[in-house]
């Protein structure tokens, strides 16, 4: 599958899953030393291949008009970890609601054991698009977290690939679902 195209759809099943709503939330996936993108204030529910943009990842972190004002996060993530190749955040109102109760998420099943792998850190609100969330993220990233729950904002996770990254995000939301009903 094209990689575009391949990008559009796990967008757009973002947005069904409503994990993200109108332009918010971003995705990206690494080809090579490029990353593929979703533009600035685009609606990834279309499924549009039109929505991203693929550019060289060493130019990724210079401020472009058409980026997502996530780039730094996503540029930062790819720099943590080898063998991260894709990268997705969410706005979910479950995890925004875990993340407002704990300092870190542990396991809550054998999905999350399997998927995520390990406790999810929790950071505190940091100003979106930044470069301290960026390094919040990546230190996370790097010290081998696959998933960063942000007060008041959503998360962050990582993959090798865009599937996986999606199924941990999956699992993620569940986690967290399943935490707040445990309460």
């Amino acid at each position: 599958m094209d990689r575009l195209k391949e990008i559009a759809k796990y967008g757009k099943l973002l947005h069904e899953k409503d994990l993200v709503i109108a332009t918010g939330g971003n995705i990206s996936t690494k080809v090579g030393d490029n990353i593929i993108i979703k533009k600035r204030c685009t609606d990834m529910s279309s499924g549009s291949a039109d929505n991203f943009i693929e550019i060289p990842l060493k130019e990724a972190g210079q401020p472009k008009e058409e980026l997502s004002t996530e780039t730094p996060l996503h540029v930062a993530s790819y720099g943590a970890r080898e063998d991260v190749g894709a990268v997705i955040h969410v706005h979910s109102p479950a995890m925004i609601a875990v993340a407002s109760k704990i300092g870190v998420l542990e396991s809550v099943s054998y999905e999350f054991d399997c998927m995520i792998g390990q406790p999810v850190p929790v950071i505190e609100y940091v100003e979106p698009g930044s470069s301290s969330l960026a390094e919040a993220i990546a230190s996370h990233v790097k010290n081998g977290a696959n998933a960063v729950l942000m007060k008041k904002h959503g998360a962050t996770v990582v993959g090798k690939n865009l599937k996986e990254a999606y199924f941990r995000t999956l699992a993620l939301e569940r986690a967290c679902t399943t935490y707040l009903l445990s309460q």
